[in-house]
């Protein structure tokens, strides 16, 4: 099973951590695009920087490392914007990067930002139409598109798109993501961790494949998975020492609010862990909180690779 890590920061934090990822062989960095992290006001005054600038800076500073946004909000842009962008990017990475979408989910960015955020089954009803759009843009954009929400003129587009340049979709839910990806998509990020559900899941995206003509055996199979770990508990209590200062907080108070969303744990069990996620029929897992503290990466990468 492939490993890849998912880090957000400043610029010299991703990118740092980027270049540990492609040294030690790992399949994908993947960023997140939200432009405020945290569930309160005072957590939202963290920095939080466009990701898909980020990504593009990436595509030149490294070069071998597969590069992922996991996932963009339908709700942050125009599809042809997401578009133009993603082609612009694949192509400065030379071939490297994966694009993901999604309905977006946090509340708080859309109201202190403005953006327009109608009720889930709507914003549903705005990926479904963004993936489709993105796919005719890709394929063959000379056949248009006429979209309940947007459209594309029937017009050859130049630069055309990488032939093979992955679309994402991610989400937990039993039906309306499994169909998008079926029908859209090239990887499936399947955030649903619990050994029940996972094989009904893939059961409706790959029947939502085959009825759009589509090979189900060519998605990838991914997930996310929460953690911060280390060789024993005191190399755990150094990295929530270290994530503290960084975010002038208290330790304790810290690790006991991030241990009800990341498990918490010494690397042999992040290991086990790792094998169940494999044996449900996961190809790549995407690693997230391990990157907060850039030695911890390297911690995880040896322990978790080895």
């Amino acid at each position: 099973m492939e490993l890849g890590v998912q880090v957000i920061g400043d610029y010299d934090h991703v990118r740092s951590v980027a270049h540990m990822c492609e040294q030690a062989g790992i399949a994908a960095v993947a960023l997140a695009d939200h432009y405020l992290y945290g569930d309160s006001p005072q957590e939202w005054a963290a920095p939080a920087y466009d990701s898909l600038v980020q990504t593009a800076a990436l595509a030149r500073d490294t070069s071998t490392v597969e590069l992922v946004m996991l996932v963009s909000p339908i709700t942050f842009r125009h599809p042809a914007v997401y578009a133009k962008t993603i082609t612009t990017v694949d192509e400065i990475s030379g071939g490297r990067f994966v694009f993901g979408l999604g309905t977006g989910w946090h509340d708080g960015e859309h109201e202190v930002f403005g953006f327009e955020y109608p009720p889930m089954g709507t914003r549903f009803e705005w990926l479904e139409d963004a993936l489709a759009y993105l796919r005719t843009f890709l394929d063959d954009p000379s056949e248009g598109y006429d979209g309940v929400h947007w459209s594309l003129a029937a017009q050859e587009i130049n630069p055309a798109a990488r032939s093979d340049l992955r679309l994402m979709v991610g989400g937990g839910g039993p039906f309306k993501t499994p169909t998008l990806v079926g029908r859209f998509a090239n990887e499936y990020n399947l955030y649903h961790h619990e050994p029940v559900g996972v094989e009904e899941r893939l059961a409706v995206m790959k029947q939502a494949a085959i009825d759009a003509a589509r090979n189900p055996d060519d998605i990838l199979i991914t997930t996310c998975y929460p953690m911060i770990g280390g060789v024993d508990e005191r190399e755990i209590d150094e990295f929530f020492r270290d994530l503290a200062d960084r975010r002038g907080v208290d330790a304790a108070e810290l690790r006991e609010k991030l241990g009800k969303r990341v498990t918490i744990a010494p690397w042999e069990i992040h290991r086990d862990k790792l094998g169940e996620l494999e044996a449900r029929g996961f190809e790549r897992v995407y690693l997230q909180g391990v990157a907060s503290v850039p030695w911890a990466v390297e911690s995880a990468l040896a322990a978790l690779t080895s």
